[in-house]
């Protein structure tokens, strides 16, 4: 008997295969648990996972496709066989539990099919309608098949059927979480079609906001369709946040209202006013605990001792903190760019940085960049940046150790590295976004003009 709002997975300890498992909670993020081991026997011990709402977990190892729990339950996962990917699932609804694994193995998956969503280019866009269409069909068709046979309940019926409109309606929305988003004509048909799903009250399944993955997404996605003509202009945020407020309603408002600020927080430096709205209009709370922590943590890399006192190395090997850094820049805007001479994405964002610098030359605005080369790499690190003509005079390089109170606070977690990662400051050296857009974001270097002219 499983325990109340408890989901318990069990398991064997496995040698070529260590288990953990991934969820993802009702903010929205990625929980990622391991399983502890009895001290004396060395055996896994139950990994017991709190939850008021049934979901879908994913044991995190290779392609493994995700189980739908319910609280009380009680997962047993039996290892593979060595050389085979995938986990084995049992529990008291086996049909319930296993019907992901069906859909994979019919080559019906809710994965990469849908991942490519849709194209604006007319040579494609008609083939991968056609594939979603398909898709969505045999799904809906296998489920009405085997819904006896495996004795799927009522509630598993509606959930599955959900997740693949949703999955389907994520796919349709694709121009519009792509990033950057590209403006452009839209066919009668994806439109209305579009707008189906508004008006079949779709959207009025409040109860999926704490379950289903695919209804979170597809509302964040649609409140951008809906806004799609403010995108990437000044007003977008504006319109976003209203687009959200009228169009849903009940819990689901609740969570547009709340992805979005969650979004917006740590990036937009013009965010305060709609912060103010949330908490009048955002009522769950939790929510409003979630997002007064992320509002907190910008003040924290200005007023934490141990983060002010976090050393940094200069090119010619001198320490410097990051206090003195922060005073040392006082009356100008900086961009802190976390990267690394032996990581190639980070590299590739540095040509955007010189982009973004040329067209800023003239303004008050300080690169600054840190890397997380290890002292063994000083000469690599010094090489890279003497070829990557990043040796003007309003760069400023350091070194910083990737296990730094300043680096693992930017990244969130003891261990990795804090890779792509930005901050923007202000010219008063307060943090005006903790998780500032890319170089290679449009709508980063009005973000930095609206510092600059700001007092």
């Amino acid at each position: 008997m499983g325990l109340p709002n408890t989901i318990t997975i069990v398991t064997e300890r496995s040698t070529h295969h260590p288990a953990s498992v991934s969820f993802q909670n009702e903010f929205g993020d990625y929980e990622h648990l391991s399983f502890n081991s009895d001290s004396i026997s060395g055996q896994y011990l139950p990994l017991n996972i709190k939850s008021r709402h049934p979901g879908l977990l994913q044991v995190s190892h290779g392609s493994q496709v995700p189980a739908y729990l319910v609280t009380g339950d009680t997962l047993r996962l039996i290892p593979p066989i060595r050389y085979i990917s995938n986990y084995a699932y049992q529990g008291k609804r086996p049909g319930e539990i296993n019907f992901y694994q069906l859909l994979d193995q019919k080559s019906l998956g809710m994965n990469a099919g849908d991942l490519m969503g849709v194209h604006r280019d007319e040579e494609v866009f008609h083939p991968r309608v056609k594939m979603l269409n398909y898709l969505v069909n045999q799904r809906r068709a296998l489920l009405q098949r085997v819904k006896d046979s495996l004795a799927l309940s009522p509630e598993f019926d509606r959930f599955i059927q959900n997740e693949i409109t949703a999955h389907y309606l994520i796919s349709l929305l694709a121009p519009f979480y792509r990033q950057p988003y590209k403006p452009q004509p839209l066919r009668p048909t994806y439109l209305d079609t579009l707008a189906h799903f508004y008006s079949s009250g779709f959207f009025n399944q409040h109860h999926l906001v704490f379950s289903s993955p695919g209804y979170r997404r597809s509302v964040i996605f649609y409140t951008r369709f809906l806004s799609r003509a403010s995108l990437q202009t000044p007003a977008a945020m504006e319109t976003l946040y209203r687009t959200a407020h009228e169009k849903f309603s009940g819990q689901t408002r609740q969570y547009a209202l709340f992805s979005l600020l969650k979004e917006h927080l740590p990036q937009n430096p013009n965010v305060a006013p709609f912060l103010e709205l949330g908490k009048k209009d955002i009522t769950y709370k939790p929510y409003r605990r979630y997002l007064d922590s992320l509002a907190t943590r910008p003040k924290i890399l200005t007023n934490n001792p141990q983060l002010l006192n976090n050393a940094l190395t200069t090119l010619k090997g001198e320490k410097i903190t990051w206090q003195e850094l922060l005073a040392r820049n006082r009356g100008k805007v900086m961009y802190v760019n976390f990267w690394a001479s032996w990581f190639d994405l980070s590299l590739d964002q540095l040509v955007l940085s010189q982009q973004l610098q040329a067209r800023l030359k003239e303004s008050e605005v300080v690169f600054v960049y840190l890397s997380v080369d290890r002292p063994k790499d000083k000469v690599q690190w010094q090489q890279t940046i003497r070829a990557r003509g990043l040796t003007q005079s309003n760069n400023q390089h350091y070194l910083i150790n990737d296990q730094s109170p300043l680096a693992t606070f930017i990244t969130g977690k003891k261990d990795g590295f804090p890779l792509l990662n930005y901050l923007l400051i202000s010219k008063t050296g307060q943090v005006a976004a903790i998780k500032a857009r890319p170089p290679g974001d449009p709508e980063l270097q009005n973000d930095i003009t609206t510092l600059l002219h700001k007092e």
